[in-house]
């Protein structure tokens, strides 16, 4: 995610995101020049009993009043996350409501969600604001989109609920969170690009996770007119 100052359209990267036990890796790129000011971020946040919240945001814009959005609803999100009762719709749908009632925030796509230890295994609990599904990549390599009811983006309608999902997953699974920078095509419809997408990753699984979301980040089926973040989440080898 990027953040911003007057004199500098090129902010520091946040912090390499590594919740134990979970290997995590980003890579968020720029657009191309003349550099501008953006809105994607994303987070990985370790919770009490072993959980790690993801969390992956676009604020609609290219200046400073996207940048400046980009960091009040991160950090109002960070504060909710530790809200360990509500899933993650309840949280997004608080955040909405929230950032309405503070100030009049730019639409805002994101998607939220939980790794929790489950048995021998994690479960997988989501919900996105009008966000692009992620990616599940298996230890076999196979990958899934996990496409779900959508909610609303934020800033649209603050008191619609967003529909909670919920997935198992293996050990040595791989998520992969990204923004929309990714895909974007003017000559592809969605679909196609995030098919496109899938097979990249299958061909890249094998890789060690730093190497794996640079790979993505370099043979990306967008035509690369947006900025774009990724990051991507690996459970561990045992629950």
């Amino acid at each position: 995610g990027r953040g911003g100052a007057a004199l500098d359209p090129r902010p520091p990267r946040p912090p390499r995101p590594h919740p134990p036990p979970y290997p995590a890796a980003p890579d968020p790129r720029p657009p191309p020049a003349p550099p501008r000011l953006g809105g994607d971020w994303y987070d990985a946040i370790p919770l009490p009993g072993g959980v790690v919240a993801v969390v992956i945001g676009d604020v609609v814009g290219h200046d400073l009043h996207a940048a400046a959005a980009m960091a009040s609803t991160r950090n109002m999100l960070r504060a909710l996350l530790f809200d360990r009762g509500s899933p993650p719709g309840a949280v997004l749908t608080r955040l909405d409501r929230t950032l309405q009632a503070v100030t009049p925030n730019p639409v805002t796509t994101t998607a939220l969600a939980r790794i929790e230890p489950a048995g021998a295994g994690w479960r997988l609990r989501w919900s996105t604001a009008g966000h692009v599904p992620p990616l599940l990549v298996t230890p076999e390599h196979r990958v899934e989109i996990l496409s779900a009811e959508p909610g609303l983006p934020l800033g649209v309608a603050p008191d619609e609920p967003r529909p909670d999902h919920a997935r198992l997953l293996p050990p040595r699974a791989t998520l992969l969170f990204f923004t929309d920078g990714l895909i974007e095509h003017p000559a592809h419809d969605i679909d196609a690009s995030l098919a496109e997408l899938a097979d990249l990753t299958a061909a890249c699984a094998h890789l060690p996770l730093p190497d794996f979301v640079h790979a993505l980040a370099d043979h990306h089926p967008s035509d690369g007119h947006d900025d774009m973040a990724l990051l991507a989440v690996r459970t561990p080898p045992g629950g």
